[in-house]
């Protein structure tokens, strides 16, 4: 039986972008080992992760991720057991926008692209379905 669990939390105010590189680096190596998938967006120094796998590499990752002191206000949404992945071909992805864009086509084209893809994607559980309505807010609050 598979586990999934959404949390949400809010970066440190130090937050760096060394950090997130940082945090891809050290979540594609765990997630890999342990076969864990799902999504993770960083938005206006807000997160909100997916984590899918079997249900003991996920409570383990989701206590290490308690620990991590570069985020705070830790809340889990969601955590249940469930047929299968929603994103069985997603490690860990991410994306910077461009930050010579003065008027900031590169983040707008990501968010539209996010987006859509929001309402493309197959949302085969309630966790999956509350995932991608969070991502959204987060995206259209700015």
């Amino acid at each position: 039986m598979m586990f999934e669990l959404i949390y949400y939390s809010t970066a440190s105010h130090d937050l760096s972008e060394n950090d997130i590189l940082n945090i891809l680096e050290n979540s594609r190596d765990f997630n890999s080992k342990n076969e864990i998938t799902g999504c993770l967006l960083y938005h206006n120094n807000e997160f909100v992760q997916l984590i899918e796998g079997e249900e003991e590499a996920v409570k383990k990752l989701y206590a290490k991720i308690e620990k991590d002191k570069r985020h705070c206000n830790l809340m889990i949404v969601i955590q249940d057991n469930i047929a299968g992945r929603s994103f069985k071909k997603w490690s860990m992805a991410y994306y910077k926008p461009a930050t010579t864009d003065a008027d900031n086509l590169s983040e707008l084209l990501f968010k539209l692209n996010f987006l859509a893809l929001s309402q493309l994607a197959e949302k085969p559980t309630e966790a999956s379905k509350f995932f991608w309505y969070i991502s959204t807010l987060l995206l259209e609050e700015n």
